[in-house]
């Protein structure tokens, strides 16, 4: 193998003819530069060695992340909340039946069709509350259903 072809320009990323070394007194200088956290302007307050910064940033509670099931584009101290509380398609489970789907269709079309949801009863004066799939049994025996 070439021993120069190991080297790459760090601009183009192009190989580097020639014989080249490594300077490595100023290349452990370069990676113990203190630097700030790329996202300083967004509110991190990181302050470290260029070395550390590639540690630093996947858990930078500030780098912008992308929710896997919405793509929804936050910062990373939101996304733990957003996946479990705010997520149109986190799984969510119906109070009534205890079925389990999308938050989004669970408290949207389910609810207006789940047969353990508890409805009011629709005559004038009746007081009690029944389940969607006993309503008409107990429309039949309602004593406010007007016949």
């Amino acid at each position: 193998r070439n021993r120069s072809s190991r080297y790459t320009c760090p601009s183009c990323h192009s190989p580097l003819d020639g014989k080249y070394f490594k300077d490595t007194r100023t290349d452990c200088d370069i990676r113990h530069l203190q630097i700030y956290c790329t996202n300083k302007e967004k509110g991190c307050t990181w302050q470290g060695n260029i070395k550390d910064i590639d540690t630093h940033i996947p858990k930078c509670p500030n780098q912008v992340v992308t929710c896997d099931k919405c793509k929804q584009i936050m910062q990373g101290h939101q996304l733990e909340s957003h996946v479990k509380d705010e997520c149109v398609l986190r799984y969510y489970k119906c109070f009534y039946c205890q079925i389990v789907g999308k938050y989004d269709f669970i408290t949207g079309r389910h609810q207006e069709v789940c047969p353990d949801a508890i409805l009011p009863c629709t005559n004038e004066g009746c007081q009690q509350s029944i389940k969607r799939c006993n309503m008409e049994l107990h429309r039949q025996t309602c004593p406010k259903e007007i016949v």
